[in-house]
């Protein structure tokens, strides 16, 4: 292929970052999935990087997609976009 495209969200990035409650079917989010923390999904690219890198090693252009909730905040997909242009997505 040319290109893959990579869809991540914020709440996933954040149980990526191995900080927040597990998210558990029925039960209602934690603060930490409703409420900014820019720390969390930081933590959690290392997760997007792994993928985007893997990818990359086969050479194939990466495109990251981000699935937006409406609890997700501007300053926390900014880090998202940063640290996947910083390891290769594309822009």
């Amino acid at each position: 292929p040319d290109c893959a495209v990579l869809v991540c969200s914020v709440r996933a990035l954040k149980l990526h970052s191995c900080e927040a409650p597990k998210v558990v079917a029925g039960q209602s989010l934690s603060k930490e999935y409703l409420e900014e923390n820019v720390d969390l999904v930081e933590k959690g690219t290392a997760n997007l990087v792994a993928h985007i890198q893997n990818l990359r090693k086969h050479g194939v252009q990466v495109v990251v997609a981000i699935n937006r909730f409406h609890t997700d905040t501007d300053a926390e997909h900014e880090v998202i976009k940063r640290v996947a242009k910083a390891n290769g997505a594309f822009d």
